[in-house]
């Protein structure tokens, strides 16, 4: 398996460092996030990623990136499902890749289990050719603001040179819709909602399962959100062990009543008294 790091530029232009300082000042630092500006949990945290649907004609392949200290390079630590060919039959119904035929996993199963770790901040990256069949040609990131040019790829040619230092939103979060026969824009297809506002999920949307879905940024073509598409569901914590049962108390001795103890003590002095009457008496002679 290939590791690749994500690495920021080390020059800035002038524009390019207030508008990250702007960034820096105005994005509290949060517990918990999921959505275009990170991927963070308060704990560790085991998240079920399913395959859905694909529908590009380049190659692609899904990653968790973890960041480094600083958050000055991101690296591939876990592939949940790449694709062996561009898609099942060429062109046919919208370069449609499926599970188990264009699609596979590491241990061949749709759904992968990863586990997010106490206060660690992570992306999603979607890795791609660009029809030259080279799998890290090309990336795109559910963090927004690693889609920009201040971020390259180590070791590629690739140069996310399209979107502005800021970067651009190349991922959606949630409950929203697509429509692989339309090409209607992603806006009109969710009643006016823009991709802006499937940008953040909550821990109810994750325990519930949700959607996620990227735009491979395909040159001359508009941002439709329907490349490559995947869901996430929140993996219930184990219930607490039950407590051991507490040892039985032990069973008090009855207490004699005191009529009981009375009468007891009035037999033991009639047979002492019978007793004595026994010895005074005379012998009979023999």
């Amino acid at each position: 398996m290939t590791t690749l790091t994500l690495v920021k530029k080390t020059s800035f232009t002038v524009v390019s460092l207030a508008t990250t300082m702007l960034l820096s000042i105005c994005t509290p630092v949060r517990a918990f996030m999921f959505g275009t500006g990170g991927i963070q949990f308060d704990r560790d945290t085991n998240i079920n990623f399913t395959f859905d649907q694909s529908h590009s004609p380049y190659q692609s392949s899904l990653w968790v990136a973890q960041a480094e200290l600083g958050n000055t390079g991101y690296t591939n630590i876990a592939r949940l499902f790449n694709e062996t060919k561009p898609s099942d039959n060429g062109s046919a119904n919208n370069s449609e890749a499926t599970f188990g035929n264009a699609v596979t996993s590491e241990n061949g199963s749709i759904t992968q289990t990863f586990t997010f770790l106490q206060d660690q901040i992570y992306a999603l990256l979607l890795w791609s050719d660009t029809g030259t069949g080279r799998p890290f040609e090309q990336y795109v990131s559910s963090s927004t603001f690693m889609n920009s040019p201040k971020w390259f790829a180590a070791g590629t040619q690739f140069r996310r040179d399209e979107c502005l230092v800021a970067g651009c939103q190349l991922a959606v979060f949630g409950d929203f819709s697509l429509d692989y026969n339309s090409s209607d824009s992603f806006t009109n297809i969710n009643g006016g909602k823009s991709p802006e506002q499937y940008s953040l999920l909550t821990m109810a949307q994750l325990a519930q399962g949700t959607k996620i879905s990227f735009d491979d940024a395909k040159r001359g073509t508009e941002l439709d959100f329907k490349d490559f598409t995947v869901s996430a569901e929140l993996v219930p914590a184990p219930a607490p062990a039950p407590a051991p049962a507490p040892a039985p108390a032990p069973v008090p001795e009855p207490v004699p009543e005191p009529v009981t103890v009375f009468a007891t003590m009035l037999g033991l002095g009639a047979l002492a008294a019978a007793r004595r009457k026994n010895k005074r008496q005379p012998q009979p002679e023999k």
